[in-house]
């Protein structure tokens, strides 16, 4: 077992880390510039022939774990960080585990990190945040000589998956929890984006969560990127990296100021994935075996440009190879059918991303038939998988049969996820999206609700349906299709709804909630695809408009 340095500032520790590499024998990035490195196996395969191979193969679900078992009081073991979240993954369509590294517990690394100071460390003693456990864990993995990261790996390697280290490129809890803040950044507050006239209160600016984002201009903040990648891609027997973008969205003051990031700016996020890139290649070629490269990123093409992120630069220059899109704040209006066209013409591969809550609001007992409907219209779209997020949050703080039956709630459905096929008549819900959260609005698809409803004008909202409910029913295999209409206040007995043009007649109120109606509605009248729900007030005036606030068809296919 290595000893290692515990510094209380990461000024020294990469020119120790990258002396200890040159000893080695490693070839090392520095300032951008390469080494010419003679590398092993590069007249067998070039890295693009080896990552494509490894794209090919099936991986069908790739989980990402946030690390929050770290702070269960038992998690000084394999066993006790793995059992909970981890594994009952086994046997499911979860081939691939995309285990957060850096970022989430205050920006610091959480495996046995020689460039940078581990948690705990990085912040001049446990902060004490979250959990007074996750320290203490972390550091009892690290002095076993077995950290964290190893232990998933070996977990993921031993089940038959592909293990992917996650690297939040700007995490900013740290915003809100100050315990979290490192020691790196607060003694260098010129590198963080320019917070003057942004309240310090979180919820006092739509982007008051990241005043304490660091500034991706200034050469020693993407530095402290890659150097964390380079030692993982060196140091563990990873498949992958996954570079979230998402976690958290702002990268450039001009960002905190409401304005599009510049063309230099853009250049210069560019520049950090063709140097990461550079790096994995490099490893991949010495190993002869590939590592691929994810990207998490907004929800469309403009919205990643528009804060730094030329997307289908990184694809056209051969940059990344599987794009996510999205963090799963509005699953129903992510263009997953642009991003597949535009990722498999450079043959790359999408996995839009699933949030635990998709879609918006919908109870527990029923999470399970709203990831069905999303995952169908994202295969329908042309997705090659699904990336989920946050999906074992629920099961943070419960043990027992609460842990038990929230787990089943969850991970219920993921049995069925594995591609379009397994999706076929099992119960859906499909819907539009509501109001994102505020820090999220400047990276997420602009929701369709809500809509206000006037008299006398027809107020459209698309539903897009991936089944063929036409075809379903004929073969006897449908039980029922609800509509289900909720509004800011109780609907008035003039609304008018229609269903592709075809006026829906007897609505039901709902005794529970009196704002929400519903409408039994004949496979006939839905399509395959994109179908339009019309509203209108026969009578009134603009004192008396409705706005409907959220929408939902509810599939329900007979046992079998």
């Amino acid at each position: 077992m290595h000893k290692r340095p515990v510094p209380s500032d990461s000024k020294w520790v990469p020119r120790l880390a990258l002396l200890v590499l040159v000893m080695a024998g490693v070839a090392i990035e520095v300032d951008g510039a390469a080494a010419d490195p003679v590398v092993a196996g590069s007249a067998e395969a070039s890295p693009r022939e080896l990552r494509q191979a490894a794209l090919a193969r099936r991986r069908r679900i790739i989980f990402n774990d946030d690390t929050y078992e770290s702070s269960r009081a038992d998690a000084d073991t394999a066993d006790g960080f793995l059992r909970r979240r981890l594994q009952p993954l086994v046997g499911t369509p979860v081939d691939t585990l995309s285990f957060s590294v850096l970022g989430g517990w205050g920006d610091a690394p959480i495996y046995d990190s020689l460039v940078q100071p581990v948690f705990g460390a990085a912040h001049g003693g446990p902060p004490n945040a979250w959990s007074p456990h996750t320290a203490r864990n972390v550091k009892a993995h690290i002095d076993r000589g077995r950290d964290l990261l190893q232990v998933v790996i070996d977990f993921g390697h031993t089940h038959k998956m592909e293990v992917f280290a996650s690297i939040r490129m700007n995490d900013s809890h740290d915003s809100f929890v100050p315990r979290l803040v490192t020691l790196w950044k607060k003694s260098h507050p010129q590198l963080l984006v320019d917070r003057s006239g942004i309240p310090p209160n979180k919820d006092a600016h739509p982007l008051g969560l990241y005043v304490i984002a660091q500034d991706f201009r200034h050469p020693e903040v993407r530095r402290r990127k890659w150097e964390i990648i380079e030692e993982v891609v060196r140091r563990y027997d990873v498949d992958g990296v996954d570079l979230n973008f998402i976690r958290h969205p702002v990268f450039f003051s001009s960002t905190m100021r409401g304005m599009p990031a510049s063309a230099a700016e853009t250049e210069v996020m560019t520049n950090l994935l063709r140097r990461i890139r550079r790096i994995t290649d490099r490893r991949a070629a010495e190993r002869g075996r590939p590592l691929l490269l994810a990207a998490v990123v907004p929800d469309n093409p403009q919205l990643a440009r528009r804060i730094g992120l030329d997307v289908e630069a990184w694809l056209a220059g051969d940059l990344i190879d599987i794009v996510i899109p999205g963090l799963g704040y509005a699953p129903f209006s992510l263009p997953v059918g642009r991003w597949s066209e535009m990722a498999h013409r450079y043959g790359a591969k999408v996995y839009p991303c699933i949030n635990r809550k998709a879609p918006q609001r919908i109870a527990e007992a029923h999470v399970g038939e709203g990831v069905r409907g999303v995952a169908a219209n994202w295969y329908r779209a042309g997705a090659d998988g699904l990336f989920f997020w946050n999906l074992g949050t629920p099961l943070e703080g419960k043990e027992g049969a609460d842990l038990v039956a929230t787990r089943k709630r969850y991970y219920g459905a993921l049995p069925d996820l594995g591609d379009a096929n397994s999706l076929v008549a099992k119960n859906k819900v499909f819907g539009s999206d509501d109001p994102v959260l505020s820090y999220y609005r400047h990276v997420t698809s602009t929701p369709r609700l809500p809509r206000v409803v006037s008299g006398g004008e027809t107020t459209r909202v698309l539903l897009m349906v991936a089944d063929d409910l036409r075809e379903a029913a004929e073969k006897r295999l449908l039980e029922s299709l609800t509509l289900e209409l909720t509004f800011d206040q109780m609907p008035r007995g003039d609304l008018v709804v229609h269903l592709n043009d075809r006026q829906l007649g007897e609505r039901h109120s709902d005794r529970t909630e009196k704002r929400r109606i519903a409408f039994r509605v004949p496979a006939a009248g839905l399509r395959q695809g994109s179908n339009t729900i019309g509203l209108r007030l026969a009578t009134g005036n603009s004192k008396s408009d409705l706005a409907l606030t959220r929408l939902r068809l509810w599939v329900r296919y007979a046992a079998r």
